[in-house]
């Protein structure tokens, strides 16, 4: 679970980073980050268990990798609710108006989208959707990378 959190400070400090430079991350643009954070936080996770017990079950190191996981989302969608509120305020309403703009263009009443807009784009649904998508990816690459240890990479520790 270190690891995680480790993982979730290093990702916090990049985007805090970009944001410094001018260049805070649009939408899903900084998955890919959280992918590759969630991907190695599992797999080391797994490595360490099984350096420590070359028996370890597959549950535990599923179980294991999710919690470290979980960890990393838990410390990002509360990060990133806070940063949505407190470092980029006006990014939000800004989105709205953009979005409110372009439906205007296609002929859609004002009345009609800036409700939906303002009621969904909000520092709390950002996050939330965050956090249940980095747990989900946390569930399936505990259940892949697990398999991965479980099946493959053991062999090549017991033969060395």
């Amino acid at each position: 679970m270190v690891l995680g959190f480790l993982a979730a400070l290093a990702v916090i400090a990049l985007r805090l980073i970009l944001f410094t430079m001018g260049r805070p991350p649009e939408g899903t643009d900084f998955m890919l980050v959280h992918f590759l954070a969630v991907i190695t936080v599992v797999y080391f996770t797994d490595h360490r268990l099984l350096s420590q017990n070359i028996r370890t079950s597959f549950p535990t190191l599923m179980r294991e990798g999710f919690k470290a996981a979980a960890v990393y989302a838990i410390l990002f969608g509360a990060f990133i609710w806070i940063y949505s509120r407190t470092v980029e305020p006006d990014h939000f309403p800004a989105r709205i108006e953009e979005m409110v703009a372009r439906g205007l263009a296609e002929g859609q009443p004002e009345e009609v989208i800036r409700p939906r807009l303002t009621q969904f784009f909000t520092p709390f649904n950002y996050a939330s959707i965050t956090f249940f998508t980095l747990l989900i990816t946390g569930a399936v690459n505990a259940l892949l990378v697990g398999m991965l240890h479980h099946k493959v990479l053991r062999k090549y520790r017991l033969r060395g």
